[in-house]
């Protein structure tokens, strides 16, 4: 008889709220962040523990995070767009009427055909390129908001990577590990295809560059 270790979605769910929570917490009572600060900390520190499964391309889950990132991702951009077509209703309509559009059905089916699962969304450098792209989205809020944003969304992606790489070995007789082929498929630096990999690194340096030229 073989149990598994951890679930799925409901793990990877808890483990991203879990640290939602916990640098929410850290935002506002370490650092004195405002609650509404700490709120958005708790949320992207929550969906952070999701975002490697981008790369599955069928099932409610994924389907949840998709539509969780179309509203999400928006709504951290609005106040540069607002700066170019202003904050009257006509346009905050058409803004988030297009912009969830244009998420939900062209990024998330470009993800769906460009990526594998269990490849580099599935690795360490993702997660270090998304903890990179929330402190360059937040940096105008302060160091101190970008940094723990940041670091909370990097955070959230290796608690669900970790929590793959325990879930990809079963016990058998209760107590006898015995490895899946997943096994190791999570916690890597590289994916199979030097071309995928290339791309995240270079990803990686762009946001690295933005964030050096935000801060002089």
């Amino acid at each position: 008889m073989q149990d598994s270790i951890l679930a799925g979605f409901k793990a990877h769910l808890t483990g991203g709220i879990l640290n939602g929570t916990a640098f929410s917490l850290l935002a506002f009572f370490g650092k004195a962040l405002t609650l509404s600060q700490a709120g958005v900390i708790f949320i992207l520190g929550s969906v952070a523990g999701l975002l490697p499964d981008l790369d599955h391309d069928t099932g409610k889950p994924v389907t949840l995070l998709f539509q969780i990132l179309s509203v999400l991702i928006p709504a951290i951009l609005f106040w540069r767009a607002a700066k170019y077509g202003g904050d009257s209703p006509e346009f905050i309509v058409l803004y988030f009427a297009l912009s969830y559009v244009f998420v939900r059905y062209v990024v998330c089916y470009g993800i769906n055909k460009l990526s594998a699962h269990r490849g580099m969304m599935h690795s360490i450098p993702f997660a270090l390129l998304c903890g990179l792209l929330g402190y360059l989205f937040f940096i105008s809020s302060g160091t101190d908001v970008a940094l723990i944003v940041g670091i909370s969304i990097l955070s959230g992606c290796m608690v669900h990577l970790v929590l793959d790489e325990l879930h990809s070995f079963t016990l058998k007789y209760g107590f006898i590990p015995n490895l899946k082929r997943s096994s190791g498929t999570a916690l890597k630096i590289k994916a199979n295809t030097l071309g995928t990999t290339l791309i995240v690194y270079v990803l990686i340096l762009l946001v690295a560059v933005a964030i050096l030229f935000s801060l002089s």
